[in-house]
């Protein structure tokens, strides 16, 4: 897992094939990358990549905000993102059900809605 503090942020660019996922057992099982609730601040935590690249488990910045773009997905799709706000563009693929992969379910509605 990796835990960010201190205003670090995650910044994946470029054609870099990455493969990380995050641990199956113990307290932070289905964790992979956790951002610190007392941060905030404008900037983003950017994942930005190719089909090559898996991340597997739960992408948690609840007081920032995340942006993915590409083809970025994890294994059988499972990749978990709660952001402050989350920005999506590209192809990834994503998957309701990941707990075979070590991550609780998170409650998703079947539809998503735009409100001004």
């Amino acid at each position: 897992m990796f835990y960010l503090t201190n205003g670090a942020r995650v910044s994946i660019n470029g054609h870099a094939t990455i493969n990380f996922s995050a641990a199956t057992s113990g307290t932070y099982s289905g964790v992979l990358f956790f951002g610190d609730r007392s941060d905030t601040g404008s900037a983003k935590n950017s994942f930005n990549g190719t089909a090559d690249s898996l991340l597997t488990g739960a992408i948690y910045f609840a007081s920032q905000a995340v942006q993915t773009l590409g083809d970025f997905s994890g294994t059988d799709g499972c990749t978990q993102v709660v952001g402050l706000t989350v920005e999506w563009s590209g192809n990834a693929k994503i998957s309701k059900d990941c707990t075979a992969h070590g991550m609780h379910a998170i409650p998703a509605a079947e539809l998503v809605r735009l409100v001004e």
